[in-house]
């Protein structure tokens, strides 16, 4: 389906491919995108925020969450780019899709990474309303890139309410969605059945109180290309 790992991974390899010259061009054109572009550029966003968790806490390893992690392409930024990092993070990956997890495992192994990532496969709906249990220390970071557009305001609340809880005193929460103002929005909407809920960043403050985070401990950013927006909130 459009937004998968795989098809997340494609757009973070950015290298077209296709039958003939024509689907080879056809692909540099749908990678080229305003919204290909964000999906690339959140990679680099999010090793920015990793690496700024490792200087806002003393403890070690920093504990860090992804919620529906893909690929993971930007946890092997840090551990493969960087790997005297690697002691001092402790990963959690959770996705729902059995692929994703194996595609990311099959990886850790290639790349002897196994003892610093701790793979779940669990439901996010149900973890947030409690049919589902995962057993975490409280974490320093929890992150999710590519999800909470895709659920309404009711089930967002609900499972940034869950993140809350499973954050440790100052750790944070980074979620992304698509904004508003993505010029991509039609074409994702009618060509490539790539709905999702876009929002601003009103609707991203209003959810991150409603999810119980004091009013003046979220702030949004927008990476580069302006078409994926990032609320970052402190517990």
């Amino acid at each position: 389906y459009a937004g998968d790992f795989l098809t997340i991974a494609w757009m973070y390899a950015d290298e077209p491919g296709g039958a003939g010259e024509l689907g080879i061009l056809l692909d540099r054109c749908f990678l080229n995108q305003p919204a290909a572009k964000a999906v690339r550029n959140r990679r680099e966003l999010l090793r920015e925020e990793l690496q700024r968790s490792l200087t806002l806490t003393d403890q070690r390893p920093v504990r860090v969450t992804s919620l529906a992690c893909g690929p993971a392409a930007e946890v092997f930024d840090i551990l493969l780019q960087e790997p005297d990092l690697a002691a001092q993070v402790s990963f959690t990956l959770v996705d729902v899709d059995e692929q994703a997890l194996q595609y990311v495992r099959e990886r850790l192994i290639r790349e002897e990474l196994e003892s610093v990532v701790q793979l779940e496969r669990r439901n996010l709906l149900h973890l947030c309303i409690g049919r589902q249990q995962l057993e975490l220390e409280p974490q320093h970071l929890i992150y999710s890139i590519g999800l909470i557009d895709y659920f309404d305001d009711r089930i967002v609340t609900r499972l940034q309410t869950w993140i809350h809880s499973c954050l440790a005193p100052g750790g944070r929460s980074i979620l992304g969605n698509f904004h508003t103002s993505n010029p991509t929005r039609g074409l994702m909407d009618h060509l490539l059945d790539w709905r999702l809920i876009h929002r601003d960043e009103a609707d991203m403050l209003r959810l991150a109180e409603a999810a119980g985070f004091a009013p003046d401990a979220t702030q949004c950013c927008l990476e580069p290309e302006g078409v994926n927006l990032f609320s970052v909130s402190q517990r």
